[in-house]
């Protein structure tokens, strides 16, 4: 037998027993007085299913909403990692413009190279590629003398043209790299412990990049840093 329920009429509580889901050509879903009086059909409506229907509503708009707080809970920590790449972005851009303003003439007469941020272990993949700076930083860096040390090295790469005899670290390279970066901190390099060095590639190096990121962070004139990637390896 079918479940039957009361159906009232909001006009003139009228009511009758009728199944849960009566067809819609049943009269029992109609208030047949009220209607003839309006000259419009008056529906019936079952409270006890109305308070069921409020109830499945509220419950599907509580796991709407928990569900909601999920995805957000699960979205905040890739937005908040979004936001701090576009904040090193902007930091690292705004630098290398300052840098590359001082590389005269060719600061002044030719457009910056691109620069491209990735993730690392260390710094040494770090490089000068098809017209833009790739500068590779670990999760956990927040800045410091030796990011904008390479930062400077990288764009040097884009003025100073790959020598024949030195090769793409000589003497000409350092020399210029040397000049922007006392320009640009306004501290003085001492060379002196590399005054015995040759022209050759096997002597101009790394060893010098190391040398000026160590005087720069003794002088402790570099500034500026960049919010660390703090990120859950698991998500």
């Amino acid at each position: 037998m079918t479940k039957q329920v009361r159906w009232k009429c909001e006009k003139c509580d009228d009511g009758l027993l009728a199944p849960t889901r009566p067809r819609k050509n049943d009269v029992r879903r109609y208030c047949l007085p009220c209607s003839a009086k309006s000259g419009r059909l008056v529906d019936r409506v079952a409270p006890s299913l109305e308070k069921q229907r409020e109830k499945r509503t509220a419950i599907v708009q509580q796991q709407q909403k928990a569900k909601r707080v999920r995805i957000a809970t699960k979205l905040q920590p890739k937005k908040e990692r979004m936001k701090r790449m576009e904040q090193r972005q902007a930091i690292f851009n705004k630098e290398a413009d300052r840098i590359w303003e001082l590389f005269y003439p060719q600061g002044t007469h030719r457009k910056r190279p691109r620069i491209n941020i990735v993730f690392a272990r260390n710094r040494d993949c770090s490089g000068y590629y098809n017209g833009s700076v790739l500068i590779r930083i670990p999760r956990w860096s927040s800045g410091g003398a030796w990011a904008w040390e390479v930062l400077a090295h990288e764009l040097c790469h884009a003025v100073i043209p790959t020598s024949t005899r030195d090769g793409s670290h000589g003497k000409a390279f350092y020399v210029a790299l040397k000049n922007v970066i006392e320009a640009r901190w306004k501290v003085q390099m001492d060379w002196s412990s590399i005054n015995g060095y040759t022209t050759s590639s096997h002597s101009w190096g790394y060893k010098v990049d190391y040398l000026m990121t160590g005087q720069l962070e003794k002088a402790d004139v570099v500034k500026f840093s960049y919010p660390a990637d703090q990120i859950n390896p698991k998500s």
